[in-house]
């Protein structure tokens, strides 16, 4: 006579039966992964050079260059002092350079000068000279943007100090009298000489 099973006992597949089917339930609840292939690589790609491109922008914010104020023309006349004035500003500081006529400014000992200022560059040139005419640039770089301005320095010939015309009044007057003289003496030289030695002495 066949004994009824035991409970706990008999065939392990049908205790197996019920964990299977909570496994199947469990996997239909869930949603599919995606396995396309590089879909991941994909979002890191779009990712990093947003990122990159919004770390780029956010440092060049930092960095500028300006030009704040166009150089200065000067007319002045022989023997003043002449400044001329690059007006720029940017991060990081710029470099400048100092040109006329298109060649590098040469600096002469107390006499022409140029140095940095906190508000760009400064070109100094003392007892000026007509040949110190000409057109002066500065160019400013930083490394990452160069700006330039040009000016003109012209230098005429000055107006003559009273004294000075005194002078030359003067000397005109005892010009006229030497060549008054000289033309009603004869052409004895040294009847000239003695005419002159007379103009002179008075």
């Amino acid at each position: 006579m066949r004994q009824p099973p035991r409970p706990g006992g008999g065939d392990g597949r049908l205790l197996l039966l019920p964990l299977l089917l909570l496994l199947l339930r469990a996997g239909s609840r869930a949603e599919p992964a995606d396995t396309t292939p590089g879909a991941n690589s994909s979002v890191v790609v779009d990712f990093m050079p947003t990122s990159s491109w919004n770390i780029s922008s956010e440092l060049d914010k930092d960095y500028f260059l300006t030009l704040d104020e166009p150089m200065n023309n000067i007319t002045t006349t022989l023997g003043q002092t002449a400044e001329l004035h690059c007006k720029v500003s940017g991060n990081p500081p710029p470099t400048v350079r100092w040109l006329k006529n298109d060649a590098p400014v040469v600096q002469e000992p107390r006499r022409i000068s140029f140095r940095a200022t906190s508000y760009g560059s400064r070109l100094r040139i003392r007892n000026l000279d007509t040949t110190d005419t000409g057109y002066f640039q500065c160019v400013a770089t930083n490394g990452r943007k160069t700006v330039s301005t040009t000016g003109v320095l012209f230098v005429k010939f000055g107006t003559l100090s009273p004294l000075k015309l005194f002078e030359l009044k003067i000397a005109q007057v005892t010009l006229d009298k030497v060549l008054s003289r000289i033309s009603r003496i004869g052409r004895d030289p040294w009847d000239l000489q003695v005419q002159l030695l007379c103009c002179i002495n008075h």
